[in-house]
Order: structure tokens, then C-alpha cells, then sequence
């Protein structure tokens, strides 16, 4: 009976231990890829917004997914331990994820609003650029 007990509490300690060893450039670069897919997609829809060429129920829950997908990158990122050398660019990239959440979060509240989407696509287009340009430098 006791070990039946004890089995949830050690897989949890087992999870909270993690995968083992600090995050690598390779792991970095992929999560600033999806930041950089996340925020392209994100100022697709702003941009269809702004030309009111989409559903204003479909911007808002896309956009709710796409800043969900974002969060946890960030929330990802920060909690990874970097290897030696990226420690500065695994701080912009948290930086960078909690941006594209943000402007990803207008359009979700503003799902009918041009101006407002305009501006988010501008914002989303500068950042995947950025996230862009993190990820070949790693």
C-alpha cells in the first residue's frame, strides 16, 4: 500500500529534476525558431485584420493560441539553465518571447480593430526578424 503512495510523489520529484544537463546553442536556436514562426504567423493575421480580411473570432482565438505558445517559450527559456556562452542570448530570447505574447495579446483584445493591427504586424514583423536574426547567430 505504502509504495503505491510513494509512486506520484517520485515521479514529480523525478519531472522537477528535469532532462538532465544545461540548455545547448541547438536548443536555444530551436525555441527562437518557433518565437520567429510564432511571431511571422502572428502579423499574418494582424496584417488580414487590418485589411479586414478575416473573422474577427478566428484573429482573437488564433492569437490567443499563438501568445499561449509564446508564454511558454519564455516560461521555458527562463527556467533552462544555459550553457556556457549563451547565457546573454538566452536572456533576449526570454526577453523577445514575453514581447511577441504582448503584441500577440492586442491583437487578441483588439481582434476588429485596424489601427490597432496594423500596428501589432509591424511590431510582430520587427520581431520575428529579430528572433531571426538570434537564432543564426547561435
Amino acid at each position: 500500500m505504502r509504495r503505491f503512495a510513494l509512486a506520484p510523489i517520485l515521479a514529480l520529484a523525478l519531472a522537477a529534476a528535469g532532462c538532465g544537463g544545461p540548455m545547448t546553442p541547438g536548443e536555444l536556436s530551436r525555441s527562437v525558431d518557433t518565437l520567429s514562426s510564432t511571431s511571422a504567423e502572428g502579423a499574418l493575421i494582424a496584417r488580414d485584420v487590418a485589411r479586414d480580411r478575416t473573422k474577427a473570432t478566428f484573429a482573437r482565438v488564433r492569437a490567443r493560441e499563438l501568445s499561449e505558445t509564446a508564454q511558454h517559450e519564455a516560461e521555458k527559456l527562463a527556467d533552462a539553465t544555459p550553457s556556457e556562452g549563451i547565457g546573454g542570448r538566452k536572456a533576449i530570447a526570454v526577453q523577445l518571447a514575453g514581447d511577441i505574447s504582448n503584441a500577440l495579446g492586442d491583437i487578441s483584445v483588439h481582434p476588429g480593430d485596424e489601427r490597432v493591427n496594423r500596428v501589432a504586424a509591424a511590431k510582430l514583423d520587427m520581431l520575428a526578424g529579430r528572433a531571426e536574426r538570434l537564432s543564426k547567430s547561435l
